[in-house]
């Protein structure tokens, strides 16, 4: 879908580019300019502007003396992580008898949920309870803490508050009624009403370290509040330019080791400075990945722990998360594409739900198809045991999610959220999905009748080739930290002739053009998005930012390419997956000159090799094993060897997806396929280790990857080794199990279940598409 391109209409007779990029984002003032270029010289608003402040601090102030059990109740995403770490780290500064509880994304949810609150009573027995980013919609839970009329309830929170607020001791919210001075300016209100959970987190702290006389230790907070601020999409704008500004440059001079540790196992170098960009594309992925898919232990560890191996084992952990993050996303965003596709994309709004979608994940997802097909997305999952759904959705300009769930607030046991993202739950029992479905896409109908609503870019301004060079780096560097409200300039040149294009990358998916314009030339480059059906000669107009380019020690003004408009331009050109496939099955004897081949080859070559025979087969031969990897981390290569054969048609279209190989080579396999016998004591084995060694986490994707078989047949043994009384499964997602192991005394149990027949079947059917791979043609094969 074309874009259209939106230019700032803002009329200015300034000369400065500075001045005329601040004027197009209505930064019009003296004083709000130099407020705005000198975010640190920025006056900050006192603590106390919040009506509640000051018996939030009173009530706290009486906590810690007295020391009474604090308990901070957070949240699971990196703004939640980031407010817990805020407060938890004053609190400690302090002497304060402090505990953190963080909800499990999938069985606990946003807020506050009742059988939590019971754990806590029982166990912790706090007499305070402080939530941070969340808290605000949650009436009835707070009425039950009340009922017991033992715990004083704070909530600090930045959501968009309903019209009846929960009965707490103080609420701690922008936006809620009568939260702030009445004295405050307009302009000063609607800055605090930026605030990500974090900041307003990070005021309840500054006010009590000010109350001990400890506001030096107020600095050490806003690298948390940086992260959580650029992490939580808010506006980088008043009070959060200062906060995000400072907290970068904490981080860049190295003084949160954690943060130091986390972008350079990212591969940032922090000693050029850290961005906000780094942070968004660095951090706050790993950060969320732990929410999303396990505990967010990992990631409090790295932000609050003073312990370096604790440290790092987190980090560790935190990487393997987002691995499994980005994998299981591509998955569902294939799944839910193809549901659109089949569905037509002929509603107003896109509202999908599949039982086995993970509820971390779809939000990400719903990102990616709001991207694509420019309309609102909703994407649910269903729980039969509690026969609830739960939703993610994303928006656009023009259609404010919140609105339209409040619209339809009826049908949901609860919702939240703000004009581009939100969420909500209902049950299957009061209300069918249908139902829901039909309900949002008329909502959504009425804010679109009438209207084309189609993607666009905003170009900030249209330069002359004169004017791109490094001084406009150098200009706009001083309008950061780029975040939400405050991009990163998108700037235009029209008339350019392309003189020579050229794909880049081992996929063919980049794109560099060499562009001029009268004496100007210039290079530019466009991600992930393929060829162009454009030749040279041929006039364009282009919407770019512009970056530096280092490479072998030289420096240039490199143009990175948004978007291109062309009367020559049709359409484009999809980027081609196509590859050459070699028959070596019936070669024998081979390994030692496929070793050296490898060796002295300069293309990337890979191997994929995952079942313990195979490895073993192949690990006195350097070249071969030092190049081999599994389905749980795919890497591209122009070379794909298959010396193991995948158990399914699912797990080898996902590796030649990923790969996208141009030469595709399948070795000669020997299938190893054991007895049920033997597999279940290996299986077995494998249950015992995870329950002894790994906290009784048993990781689905090794599981197939060991045994070369498919995720399903390990996800209906688990079921059924917990029917027959061998475990108990404590909690699961599309990544992992985690059991209660109890004891297995007899594996007859198993073989002599009804169910074990259907899962030997679908082991035969495995061992049967093996064995496809090993006999049939496969170019018919490859080319079904």
């Amino acid at each position: 879908m074309k874009k259209e391109w939106i230019f700032d209409n803002t009329v200015t007779n300034e000369k400065s580019l500075i001045k005329r990029l601040l004027f197009s984002r209505g930064i019009t003032t003296e004083d709000e300019i130099h407020s705005f270029l000198n975010p640190l010289e920025m006056d900050i608003t006192s603590p106390y502007v919040f009506s509640d402040m000051e018996k939030t601090v009173e009530r706290l102030s009486k906590a810690i003396d007295n020391k009474e059990t604090i308990v901070i109740y957070g949240d699971f995403d990196a703004d939640g992580v980031t407010s817990t770490s805020v407060l938890y780290k004053a609190f400690k500064e302090l002497g304060a008898d402090v505990k953190y509880y963080i909800p499990d994304r999938e069985s606990e949810g946003h807020g506050f949920d009742k059988k939590a609150l019971i754990k806590l009573m029982t166990t912790i027995k706090p007499k305070v309870i402080i939530s941070v980013d969340c808290g605000i919609s949650d009436v009835d839970a707070i009425k039950f803490i009340n009922s017991f009329k033992i715990i004083d309830v704070i909530i600090t929170d930045h959501h968009e508050a309903p019209e009846v607020l929960p009965e707490a001791y103080a609420i701690i919210n922008p936006k809620a009624p009568n939260a702030l001075d009445e004295s405050l300016s307009t302009k000063q209100i609607e800055h605090l009403t930026y605030l990500a959970g974090c900041g307003v987190a990070f005021k309840v702290a500054q006010a009590l370290l000010v109350k001990y006389e400890r506001a030096e230790l107020i600095s050490d907070l806003l690298p948390f509040v940086a992260v959580g601020t650029i992490s939580d999409i808010v506006p980088l704008l008043g009070e959060n330019r200062c906060f995000v500004t400072k907290g970068l440059e904490l981080i860049s001079k190295g003084r949160h080791e954690g943060l130091k540790k986390l972008l350079e196992s990212a591969g940032y170098d922090i000693t050029k400075g850290v961005t906000s960009e780094n942070i968004a594309f660095g951090v706050s992925p790993r950060i969320n990945a732990s929410g999303r898919l396990d505990t967010v232990d990992a990631a409090l560890k790295v932000l609050i722990s003073d312990n370096p191996q604790e440290v790092q084992m987190s980090i560790t952990t935190l990487n393997e998360l987002n691995k499994i993050r980005q994998t299981l996303c591509q998955e569902i965003f294939l799944q839910a594409d193809e549901m659109v596709k089949k569905e037509g994309n002929k509603n107003p709004a896109i509202v999908l739900c599949n039982e086995g979608w993970h509820i971390g994940i779809i939000g990400i997802v719903a990102s990616k198809l709001v991207e694509k097909y420019y309309k609102p997305v909703f994407m649910m999952t269903y729980s039969r045991e509690k026969n609830e759904y739960r939703c993610s959705a994303r928006s656009i300009e023009g259609v404010p999610l919140y609105d339209v769930l409040c619209a339809n607030a009826e049908l949901f046991e609860g919702f939240g959220g703000h004009k581009l993202a939100a969420g909500l739950s209902f049950s299957g029992e009061k209300t069918p999905f249908e139902t829901v479905k039909r309900a949002l896409c008329e909502t959504v109908k009425e804010y679109t009748a009438n209207k084309e609503l189609k993607p666009f870019v905003k170009i900030d301004l249209l330069l002359n080739p004169s004017d791109v060079n490094q001084n406009l780096i150098d200009e706009i560097s001083k309008l950061e930290p780029f975040g939400a409200s405050n991009p990163s300039p998108i700037f235009a040149m029209n008339n350019l002739k392309l003189k020579q294009k050229r794909l880049m990358g081992s996929d063919n998916s980049h794109l560099r053009l060499n562009l001029g314009v009268d004496a100007y030339e210039f290079t530019a480059v466009r991600w992930q998005k393929g060829d162009i059906n454009l030749s040279s000669g041929d006039s364009l107009d282009i919407a770019f930012h512009p970056q530096i380019n280092e490479f072998n020690g030289n420096t240039s003004v490199q143009l990175v390419v948004d978007d291109i408009h062309s009367d020559s331009l049709v359409e484009e050109i999809p980027v081609k997956s196509a590859y050459k496939i070699y028959d070596n099955r019936t070669k024998t004897g081979i390994l030692p000159n496929i070793n050296d081949y490898i060796k002295t080859s300069k293309s990337q070559i890979r191997i994929f090799a995952e079942s313990k025979y195979i490895l073993d087969t192949v690990k006195n031969y350097t070249e071969i094993f030092s190049r081999t990897f599994n389905r749980l981390d795919i890497p591209k290569c122009d070379i794909l060897m298959f010396f193991d054969y995948p158990a399914d048609r699912e797990t080898l279209d996902k590796i030649l997806e990923k790969a996208q190989p141009t030469k595709v080579h399948f070795m000669k396999y020997e299938p190893k396929f054991l007895d049920e016998s033997e597999f279940l004591k290996t299986f077995t084995g494998m249950v015992k280790f995870a329950a002894h060694n790994n906290g009784g986490k048993i990781e689905l994707v090794r599981c197939a990857s060991f045994l070369g078989k498919s995720i399903k047949v390990f996800e209906r043994l688990l079921e059924l080794y917990e029917e027959v009384g061998f475990l108990k499964i404590t909690d699961k997602n599309n990544a992992f199990y985690v059991i209660e192991f109890l004891g297995i005394d007899d594996l007859s149990k198993i073989l002599h279940n009804e169910k074990y027949a259907q899962i030997f079947d679908m082991i035969i059917e495995n061992e049967t598409f093996q064995k496809t791979l090993l006999e049939d043609d496969l170019e018919q094969l490859l080319s079904v």
